[in-house]
């Protein structure tokens, strides 16, 4: 088992708006409802996005999976429902630094340091917006961290009504990342920091040292609680999400 022998529940602090301050609360105020056996997908266009933008938020929640593991038993082997969305096309999956070769190992060696694993969550997908929504569907995600600018092209076609239908029913939460609007700060600890930079540092074509790209994107310096790591979210509801995305769908 790889994380589970590692983080506990006390490695995250977790931060939400209440008018123009963000006030500490419980696991449960960002991830109402949770169960062990959420479905997490996270949307990433390319490679780097969802390791650069979510790395600390899905140790937190699969450290949620392991905490209820370990309420019946010390020996288990598991892991959490968690699914990389990872754009490609034709001519392979995409980073900002160019194209990699769909088989290429290295593509998934940073989701599998942070327990999405085996192989078959690493799901490569074609680079639309309509395309990751399908993939939503098909693999029946609870739980969606998507990057707030990525919403259709011209080209990216639409899905059945149905299918706006059957999210509404399944999702329960999702969580906007990269934006500049946040309503959830994660905070965590050394260990956790550690953790991430080493799945940042195995992001093949990544320039620059792991520290200077994050801190361009999520990571802040440290904060009153000392944490050397914050990532931010937008948490919004399904109804507001499927607004946004409205355009992906067939008319009723």
């Amino acid at each position: 088992m790889h994380t589970s022998k590692l983080l506990a529940s006390s490695d995250f602090q977790y931060w939400q708006l209440d008018r123009d301050r963000f006030v500490k609360v419980d696991f449960g105020a960002v991830c109402p409802d949770y169960h062990e056996l959420d479905r997490v997908g996270v949307v990433s266009p390319h490679l780097e996005d969802g390791v650069l933008n979510t790395s600390a938020v899905l140790l937190s929640l699969t450290t949620a999976f392991y905490d209820v593991l370990r309420l019946h038993s010390d020996d288990f082997f598991d892991y959490p429902q968690h699914f990389a969305f990872i754009g490609t096309s034709h001519d392979g999956v995409h980073t900002r630094n160019g194209r990699l070769p769909v088989d290429d190992a290295s593509i998934g060696a940073a989701w599998g340091n942070l327990d999405v694993w085996p192989d078959s969550k690493w799901i490569t997908v074609p680079g639309t917006a309509t395309e990751m929504m399908k993939k939503a569907v098909d693999f029946q995600i609870n739980r969606l961290f998507w990057p707030e600018d990525f919403k259709l092209s011209q080209d990216g076609g639409r899905l059945p009504a149905y299918a706006r239908k059957m999210l509404k029913t399944r999702l329960k939460a999702i969580y906007y990342y990269d934006t500049t609007t946040p309503t959830v700060e994660i905070h965590v600890s050394q260990q956790v920091a550690d953790l991430v930079r080493k799945s940042i540092a195995q992001l093949p074509g990544v320039e620059g040292t792991p520290t200077d790209k994050t801190e361009s994107r999520t990571v802040t310096q440290p904060n009153e609680d000392n944490s050397p790591y914050v990532e931010r979210y937008r948490r919004v509801s399904v109804d507001e999400f499927l607004e946004d995305m409205n355009r992906c769908f067939d008319s009723y």
